[in-house]
């Protein structure tokens, strides 16, 4: 990725002011788009290995019925509707047709331990497409194997240490040795365990230091302060008309 974004609307440009674009749906990157912000989008792999683009490892919260995306299908996902609109769970080469160059596309790849070539099958998709892009990620042994098959992806090294589930991968993703092992071109913190020593880590390995996510006016202007670039849901459309959005 050449030029990096301010502004990077999470899962789509989605929630409070576009309650009827559901977080990584196809109208939440197009609503993305129209605005003027780059993507933050979050891939799994189903158990047909199709990359479908969905936050959660189960349905549940989005669309009301239990099904967990690496056991499913993804004709059976197909049948799934978000947040009770007409948007389905989208294909990662879905919503790169749609995006189609018009801003930057963030990919988190989500763990997929029942795809030994997850990284290689990522990497081969992006081959075709001629937009700018980054794959950010909480594994550094994935961005490792992402390194080695393709080096001129641009690769984020995902890091919260805010409590919570999986804390210690996390604070193994925080450490000097695992960005070492990973080599990022950016690292990419959570705002709520965000530290000046982590920006200067950042500083210290050549790496962009973003940060992630900002949910209120307060918080965007305290993130942009320290950090080249903000994702960013929930903030009033109106705060960003001063601003440079690409």
């Amino acid at each position: 990725m050449k030029n990096f974004p301010v502004y990077i609307a999470h899962r789509g440009l989605h929630g409070k002011g576009a309650a009827k674009y559901p977080e990584n749906s196809l109208s939440a990157f197009e609503n993305a788009c129209v605005h003027g912000f780059a993507i933050e989008l979050d891939v799994r792999f189903t158990a047909d290995k199709k990359m479908a683009v969905f936050h959660d490892e189960n349905t549940e919260r989005m669309c009301g019925a239990s099904l967990e995306i690496s056991q499913t299908p993804y004709e059976e996902l197909m049948t799934l509707r978000l947040n009770g609109t007409d948007e389905g769970i989208p294909l990662l080469t879905q919503a790169l047709k749609l995006i189609a160059g018009r801003t930057a596309v963030f990919i988190e790849l989500k763990e997929a331990p029942h795809v030994n070539d997850a990284e290689k099958r990522l990497a081969h998709l992006l081959e075709k497409y001629t937009g700018e892009y980054a794959v950010q990620s909480f594994d550094p042994f994935a961005l490792k194997r992402l390194r080695a098959c393709a080096p001129q992806i641009t690769r984020g090294q995902l890091v919260s240490l805010f409590e919570g589930e999986k804390l210690f991968q996390r604070k193994i993703a925080a450490s000097r040795a695992a960005w070492r092992l990973s080599k990022p071109d950016y690292l990419a913190w959570d705002l709520r365990s965000v530290t000046l020593e982590a920006a200067l880590g950042a500083a210290d390995i050549g790496a962009r230091f973003i940060t992630w996510t900002a949910d209120s006016v307060e918080l965007i202007e305290a993130a942009e302060e320290f950090s080249t670039s903000v994702i960013f849901e929930n903030i009033p459309l109106e705060y960003f008309d001063d601003m440079v959005r690409k």
